[in-house]
Parts: C-alpha cells; sequence; structure tokens
C-alpha cells in the first residue's frame, strides 16, 4: 500500500509525541515505545508481520588500524550482547 506521510524524521521523541496525540502510525525500535505501550498509551500494529531484531550489526574497513574511540564502541557493544536483555 502507498502512503503519503505527512510528517518524515529519524527523531524518536517526535515520532512518540506524535503517536501520542493522534498523528497516525509511526514505527521504530520496540524499546523507544515500551513505556508507553505498557501503559495503554499506544498499541502495536501488524505483530504477525515483524521480523524479530536480532540486533545491531557493526562493520568497519579493518582490525588493524581500529582507532581507540572505534576500539571503545566495538568493547561496548560486544559487552552489551554478551550481557544479554
Amino acid at each position: 500500500m502507498a502512503v503519503e506521510p505527512q510528517i518524515t524524521t529519524n527523531d524518536m521523541l517526535l515520532m512518540v509525541r506524535t503517536a501520542l496525540s493522534d498523528g497516525g502510525i509511526t514505527f521504530g525500535i520496540e524499546e523507544t515505545f515500551l513505556p508507553y505501550l505498557e501503559r495503554g498509551e499506544l498499541v502495536t500494529l501488524l505483530d504477525d508481520w515483524l521480523p524479530p531484531f536480532t540486533g545491531f550489526f557493526l562493520y568497519y574497513p579493518s582490525r588493524r588500524s581500529v582507532t581507540p574511540k572505534l576500539r571503545a564502541l566495538i568493547e561496548h557493544v560486544r559487552q552489551y550482547r554478551e550481557a544479554g536483555p
């Protein structure tokens, strides 16, 4: 189905505020909407067609030339994934 969105944004807070204000249907990462779903302020749609989220993937050019900042991010993500939900 083709739709003509009235608002296009990557600002998750704006997406939540718009949905809470009866601004229509929005989408994003479940964790962003979870508090509102748990309180019944928002509801999910099309759950049967949603693929499971397996997590983010991090791609970088080479292990030999990783900057300290990128190395810290890699380690943080690795620890987060190992800790699990």
